[in-house]
């Protein structure tokens, strides 16, 4: 009867936290990188997450459960600011993984070319690891690096262009400031203008 008796406690906790946790609001989240000018546009990075906060029992002492992920993507922008249109380039990771930070981008030009780069978190030697794009603006499209992201910072492309990269970030040519960009810049956009999904 004891087994049963506990049987049924841990059944109840189980209960409990499911419908906690099923009335916990879902949170959208965007997160901007730094923003990059470019002739009439200015391209920027957005870090897109779906999530429920995990929820809270006691045993003890109270422990709170992870929360529940159920989209988190990074997305690659351009916008026209006299205009206003706001477009979406590219999805560049279509499952992000939580190590990954869009606010430490680098972005810089080779002539027609946008080369960008961002933190994705790092190897098994706890080496840090970026991945790396090359947006060709006149072909409207992404140029042949001939390697699959992420890699290490210490890849002779990623080195060729970033290597002297100035700090803060911001003293880089073309470079906006993240609050800059969020606050002003993009102020007017509405969330449809991203074009996200939000169903859930």
């Amino acid at each position: 009867m004891k087994t049963i008796g506990k049987y049924m406690v841990f059944l109840l906790i189980l209960a409990s936290l499911y419908s906690c946790n099923s009335q916990r609001p879902v949170h959208y989240s965007k997160t901007h990188s730094y923003g990059f000018q470019h002739d009439d546009h200015i391209y920027f990075l957005l870090d897109y997450e779906v999530w429920k906060r995990g929820g809270r029992f006691w045993f003890i002492m109270p422990i709170q459960l992870p929360s529940k992920v159920y989209l988190k993507q990074v997305y690659f922008y351009r916008y026209e600011p006299d205009l206003n249109e706001l477009e979406k380039l590219a999805v560049l990771r279509d499952e992000a993984m939580q190590s990954i930070d869009v606010k430490y981008s680098k972005f810089t030009k080779d002539n027609s070319k946008i080369v960008f780069a961002y933190h994705a978190g790092y190897d098994e030697d706890y080496k840090s690891l970026t991945d790396f794009f090359i947006w060709d603006t006149k072909a409207g499209k992404f140029a042949d690096t001939g390697f699959e992201n992420p890699v290490r910072d210490s890849h002779p492309l990623f080195q060729e262009y970033f290597s002297d990269y100035q700090s803060p970030w911001q003293d880089n040519p073309g470079i906006i400031g993240i609050s800059k960009l969020n606050n002003e810049i993009l102020k007017s956009l509405t969330g449809e203008d991203y074009d996200l999904p939000e169903d859930w």
